[in-house]
C-alpha cells in the first residue's frame, strides 16, 4: 500500500511510485474492442532498427513486435515486458523520457490518441549509454488519464552534439549513469535550500551493497560493476523523477527524497531493499542475488545543513551494517539512541580488538562415556583473555558478536583453535561450534577445507555442532552442508535438540552422526514426567536410526545414573567435569566411574 505523499505523484521518468508498481487509475478502462485502431502504425513495416510496442497501463504489461532486445542492447526481453522494468533502463541524465511525455502532458485524447515525440538517453549496462527516439499515441480512460500506449522504438544513430555532450557530461558516473560524488553533495546542498519552506522536509538515504569485496574476488571486478548498475537501475525505478541518486562510493549509492516526510522513510527503506533483495539480478556469469543495508537522515529535523545529513546518514548506515536483524537504520540524535550506539561500539571495539590481538581462546569441558566414565571428546568452548588476563566466558563474546553481526569471525576463530589442538594433541577428540549461517557461506566451507589440508586425519577427531533451531531453516541446505562437513572427514552434530521446532522427521532427513539433546530436557529429569516421556521417546529413534546421543546439562548423580541406563551413548555437565582453560587432560583419564 502506498503512503499517502507517494501516492499523489504523478508517475515520472525512469521510475514508478516506491509504493506501487502501476499506474494508478481511477475509474475502470473502456473495453478492450473500443481502442482506437493503430492507423499511424503497420506491423509488417518494421525493420531491422525499429519495433513496435503496446503498452496496458493498467496492468502495466508490454507487447513487443520482433526482437526488440537487440535495440536496447539487451540479452533478453525481461526488462520489456512491463513499463516499470522499462522505466529502469532510462538514464538519469536523460532530459525526458517516455513517462514523461505520457504523463506530464497537458494533451487531451479526442478520441483518437494524443501524439507524442520523445527521445531519451539509455543506460542497459555499465559503460553503455545511447539514445532512443520514440513515436507514438497515448489514449485515456474515461477520467481522462492515460491508459493505453501505442508506439515505435528505433535507436538513434546520429545523436546531435548537444546529446553526445550529455553523453560525455563527466559529473555522470560512467558506470551507473548516476551522480558523482561531488555533484550529489551539490544536489544535496541545493535541495535543502530549495525545501526549506516545505513543511514536509527531505530524507537522505545512503544505500550499501552488502559483499561487494567478496564478489569482486569471486567473479571480478566486471561482474561487480554490472551488479552494482543493476542495484542502481533497480532504486532508479522505485524512485520519483525529482528525486535525485548519486555514486556516493565504490559501494554506496545516496538518495535524495525531496520533498518527503521522515514517517514515510522505514516503508521507502523497506520497499527498496525487497526491490534490490527480491529478484537474481541477471550477470555475465549467471544470476547473483544482491542485498543491501541502507541508512536514512530525516532534513531539517535531524541534520540542517548538507555536512550534517551527510555524516549523520553514513553513521545511521554504520549502524544499519553492524546490524543482522535491521537492515534499515534511522538516524536520531536522541540521547539514548547515542548511548546505546556507543555501547555497542565499545562492546564491537572490545571483541574485534580480542580478535585481532589473539585473545580469543579456547576452554575446554569433558564429554564421557556413560558406561565407563571414561573422556570420550571435549567440547571447545569459546574465551576472550582481557589485557588484564582475566578470562571472561562466552556470554561476554556471542550475543555482542551475534547482535551486532560479526559472529562469523568468531566462529572461523575457534575452529581455527580447534584444529590447533587437534593437531598438537593426537589422542584427544573435539567437538565446536559453528553457526549455521556462517558454515553456509560458501568462505566457511573453504576456509575449512584449506585448514584441514594442513592435517587432513584431524578431520577425524572432529565434531561439528550446528545448532538445531537455526539448521531447520533450510532442510536442502542443512543436508548439502552436512554432507560436505563429513566429505571431509568430520563427523557432524546438532546441538540443542528439542529447543526448537524440529520434527524427528527431520532426524531422518539429515545424515547427522550424534544428537545433543537439550539440557533444559535434561536438568529437570528426575522431577518430571514428560521431560522423561520426552528423552526416551528420542532415544528410542536416534537408536532406529543409529545415530549417537549426548545428554547436556547432567547436573546429579540421580541424573547420570538414570541417563546410563537408558544407555544414552554420552553425558556432559558441571557434575561430571566444570570445563578448564587451557588445553584439555589426557583422553585417558577418568572422571567418575559407573556404579
Amino acid at each position: 500500500m502506498m503512503t499517502e505523499e507517494f501516492a499523489q505523484q504523478p508517475v515520472p521518468q525512469g521510475s514508478v511510485s516506491a509504493g506501487s508498481n502501476v499506474v494508478a487509475i481511477t475509474k475502470p478502462s473502456q473495453p478492450e474492442a473500443d481502442i482506437p485502431e493503430q492507423e499511424a502504425f503497420n506491423d509488417t513495416g518494421v525493420d531491422l532498427g525499429e519495433s513496435t510496442y503496446s503498452w496496458n497501463i493498467e496492468t502495466d504489461q508490454m507487447s513487443w513486435t520482433g526482437e526488440a532486445a537487440p535495440i536496447f542492447g539487451l540479452r533478453d526481453m525481461a526488462a520489456l515486458g512491463t513499463g516499470t522494468s522499462f522505466a529502469t533502463l532510462v538514464d538519469q541524465a536523460s532530459p525526458t523520457s517516455r513517462h514523461a511525455e505520457i504523463f506530464e502532458s497537458d494533451g487531451r485524447d479526442p478520441g483518437t490518441g494524443v501524439a507524442f515525440t520523445s527521445r531519451y538517453l539509455v543506460n542497459p549496462a555499465p559503460g553503455v549509454r545511447f539514445w532512443v527516439e520514440d513515436n507514438g499515441r497515448w489514449f485515456s480512460n474515461d477520467a481522462g488519464r492515460p491508459r493505453l500506449v501505442h508506439g515505435v522504438c528505433h535507436r538513434v544513430l546520429a545523436p546531435t552534439a548537444e546529446e553526445m555532450a550529455l553523453i560525455t557530461k563527466r559529473h555522470f558516473d560512467p558506470t551507473t549513469g548516476a551522480l558523482t560524488r561531488a555533484d550529489f553533495c551539490n544536489a544535496l546542498a541545493h535541495a535543502i535550500e530549495a525545501n526549506a519552506k516545505d513543511s514536509r522536509g527531505l530524507v537522505v538515504m545512503m544505500v550499501a551493497i552488502d559483499d561487494l569485496a567478496h564478489l569482486n574476488k569471486k567473479y571480478g571486478y566486471h561482474v561487480g560493476d554490472e551488479v552494482i548498475a543493476a542495484i542502481v537501475r533497480r532504486l532508479r525505478g522505485m524512485i520519483r523523477r525529482r528525486d535525485i541518486l548519486g555514486r556516493y562510493a565504490t559501494n554506496k549509492i545516496g538518495l535524495i527524497l525531496a520533498p518527503s516526510l521522515a514517517e514515510h522513510m522505514e516503508f521507502v527503506a523497506s520497499r527498496l531493499g525487497s526491490g534490490i533483495r527480491g529478484t537474481p539480478i541477471d550477470t555475465s556469469v549467471g544470476p547473483i542475488s544482491a542485498s543491501v543495508h541502507i541508512g536514512g537522515v530525516a532534513v531539517p529535523l535531524e541534520a540542517k545543513t548538507t555536512m550534517e545529513a551527510l555524516h549523520a546518514c553514513e553513521e545511521a548506515l554504520n549502524d544499519a551494517g553492524e546490524r543482522i536483524d535491521a537492515p534499515f537504520i534511522a538516524y536520531s540524535s536522541d540521547p539514548n539512541t547515542h548511548t546505546a550506539r556507543s555501547t555497542n561500539r565499545e562492546s564491537t571495539d572490545i571483541v574485534l580488538s580480542a580478535l585481532n590481538e589473539r585473545r580469543i581462546r579456547l576452554a575446554y569441558q569433558p564429554i564421557i562415556t556413560s558406561a565407563t566414565g571414561e573422556v570420550a571428546m571435549y567440547e571447545s568452548l569459546v574465551r576472550m583473555v582481557t589485557p588484564e588476563g582475566e578470562w571472561l566466558g562466552a556470554g561476554h563474546i556471542v550475543p555482542v558478536a551475534e547482535r551486532l553481526g560479526f559472529l562469523h569471525l568468531i566462529d572461523h576463530r575457534v575452529v581455527e583453535l580447534a584444529l590447533e589442538t587437534l593437531r598438537e594433541r593426537p589422542d584427544i577428540v573435539l567437538t565446536v561450534n559453528v553457526g549455521v549461517a556462517t558454515a553456509l557461506h560458501p568462505d566457511w566451507m573453504a576456509a575449512f577445507r584449506a585448514q584441514l589440508s594442513l592435517d587432513p586425519s584431524v578431520a577425524q577427531r572432529l565434531i561439528v555442532e550446528i545448532t538445531e533451531t537455526s539448521l531447520i531453516e533450510d532442510i536442502n541446505a542443512a543436508r548439502t552442508l552436512i554432507e560436505g562437513i563429513k566429505e571431509l572427514g568430520a563427523r557432524v552434530a546438532i546441538d540443542d535438540f528439542g529447543a526448537g521446532h524440529t520434527s524427528f522427521r527431520n532426524m531422518r532427513l539429515l545424515p547427522i552422526d550424534i544428537l545433543k539433546i537439550d539440557g533444559t530436557f535434561v536438568k529437570n529429569l528426575a522431577r518430571s514426567a514428560d521431560d522423561r516421556f520426552f528423552v526416551q521417546t528420542l532415544l528410542q529413534l536416534a537408536r532406529h536410526l543409529k545415530i549417537e546421543t549426548v545428554a547436556e546439562w547432567v547436573q546429579d548423580e540421580e541424573t547420570a545414573t538414570l541417563l546410563t541406563s537408558w544407555r544414552v551413548e554420552y553425558l556432559q555437565g558441571d557434575f561430571l567435569g566444570m570445563a578448564q582453560d587451557g588445553m584439555p587432560h589426557r583422553k585417558s583419564e577418568w572422571v567418575r566411574k559407573t556404579a
